[in-house]
């Protein structure tokens, strides 16, 4: 493993359009934690005058596969981090990232749910509400793909797991889930998997729940059991809008009016949602049962882009090792840079993101002779509403691979760039036998592939499969006894 820094209800989140699953199902278990709930609601009485904002520490924990594939972008986890804390202002709530963004490089963590893979719950961190951003497997598929179990709360682990497709700067389905770690239920407990049916009239019970009527008299005792959301009898499953008119009547023959707008709903399109008060209270109540690390949240805002100053305007550096500079921005405690080969930053052509805590960032080996271009988004721990700077670019100048191996004349690879191949070819002439070891690592320095070759007098060649590789930047290596030459390859898809 590698660590850096830092029952199904059907449950539907908003996702950007380019991005429209079918179908969505949270995986939280109905009713699961109504024990804590009433523990909750009963405590609401003694909670104390609130004032000011209270800042919660979060363990962001951004799960990918031992190579790095599978990692959600850095934009969107700072995007969906961005959109929980505007979903939680109105409580008087914010959330920080104690120890920043945690990367976990694990394939035995990545697919959450899976029956091969571990479980998340070994990768707490203590007094923190840890959030794991991976893909969450539905039974009966292999990952891979937007749909099925998008989000869940594990009342017994305390932890809440998040599909990456669905965390962006749109979706509300991380508020709705630690709505579940605060103890919600739904609004339509019960009816989780459940149509309403106003041809037949409506139960008294569902899935043995109490059905709550329009008039409040049970509402203490029935669905969520939360008096100030109205009846919802899963009104919102399918619904193409956020006004709901399906003239439903509860058992008494009242008609019934659901509240669109509940976090806990599954009503998708409507512009906003909200917590009701008690429901607020309720969270309130939880957090006061709750211990958390006494951290120290960065309460500063983030004021302005970064001024990019060097490489700018398409100079041409020295060689193929640059050091980018900007200026530091007021309130910002880290930065996140991306590379790209077009001035659109297509995804692509990403070269890399990277997240420092100074205002420079030292790039070695990259292509010579090639255009670069880069931008800067600065963030703290806590406020991740930010934009990237104006992009700026740079041309590398021209530098010619050392050999180092006594016997080696030349080294190339090709197809380099290399768009969907199959392999790479090494071509090496060499002018005497040599054995040695081909070595493939990313652009981490993690050893890849490795296997031995024997190059005979003249010219060789040497096939490396590079169908499985995500997109990014390797480097090859060739060791001999006599030294070693290493030169870069690029892989884009």
């Amino acid at each position: 493993m590698k660590v850096i820094n830092s029952l199904l209800a059907i449950c539907l989140f908003t996702l950007p359009a380019f991005a429209q699953p079918t179908h969505f199902e949270c995986g939280t278990p109905p009713g699961a934690d109504m024990e804590r709930l009433e523990a909750n609601l009963e405590a609401i009485s003694s909670l104390e005058a609130r004032s000011g904002v209270q800042y919660l520490p979060v363990t962001l924990t951004l799960l990918a596969n031992d190579d790095g594939t599978g990692l959600i972008s850095e934009d969107d986890a700072l995007d969906g981090f961005c959109r929980l804390n505007e979903n939680f202002e109105d409580l008087g709530i914010q959330f920080y990232m104690e120890g920043g963004l945690r990367y976990v490089l694990d394939s035995d963590f990545y697919l959450i749910n899976s029956p091969n893979s571990q479980n998340p719950i070994n990768l707490k961190i203590p007094n923190t509400i840890n959030i794991f951003v991976s893909e969450i497997v539905t039974q009966g598929s292999q990952g891979g793909g937007c749909f099925g179990i998008l989000g869940f709360y594990s009342p017994s682990s305390d932890y809440v797991a998040i599909d990456k497709c669905t965390v962006n700067d749109q979706s509300f389905a991380l508020a709705h889930e630690l709505g579940h770690f605060f103890s919600l239920p739904h609004t339509f407990l019960g009816w989780e998997n459940l149509n309403y049916d106003g041809s037949e009239p409506t139960p008294e019970f569902v899935n043995g729940i109490r059905v709550e009527h329009a008039d409040e008299s049970n509402c203490a005792i029935a669905a969520d059991r939360i008096c100030d959301t109205p009846p919802d009898y899963n009104f919102g499953l399918g619904s193409p809008g956020c006004n709901y008119s399906g003239n439903a009547v509860d058992p008494a023959g009242n008609p019934v009016d659901p509240d669109e707008m509940n976090f806990m709903g599954y009503f998708f399109n409507c512009p906003s949602h909200t917590f009701s008060p008690i429901q607020g209270d309720i969270i309130h109540a939880d957090i006061a049962s709750r211990t958390f690390v006494n951290g120290s949240p960065n309460m500063a805002t983030v004021n302005g882009a970064a001024n990019l100053t060097f490489p700018i305007g398409g100079e041409i550096t020295p060689d193929n090792n640059v050091t980018l500079t900007w200026d530091e921005v007021e309130g910002a405690t880290n930065y996140l840079i991306e590379i790209n080969r077009l001035a659109s930053f297509s995804p692509g052509f990403l070269i890399q993101r990277t997240v420092t805590n100074t205002n420079s960032l030292q790039l070695s080996d990259l292509l010579t002779d090639t255009n670069y271009h880069w931008r800067v988004r600065p963030f703290n721990d806590t406020h991740t509403c930010t934009d990237y700077s104006e992009g700026e670019s740079f041309k590398t100048g021209e530098v010619v691979s050392v050999v180092e191996i006594e016997g080696v004349e030349s080294f190339n690879i090709y197809p380099n760039p290399s768009s969907g191949a199959e392999e790479i070819l090494l071509e090496v002439n060499t002018s005497e036998t040599l054995e040695a070891a081909i070595e493939l690592y990313n652009i981490q320095g993690k050893l890849i592939r490795q296997f031995n070759h024997q190059f005979n007098g003249s010219s060789n060649l040497a096939r490396i499969k590079t169908a499985t590789l995500a997109q990014g930047t390797y480097i090859i290596t060739i060791q001999t006894e006599n030294g070693s030459v290493h030169d870069r390859l690029l892989i884009n898809r």
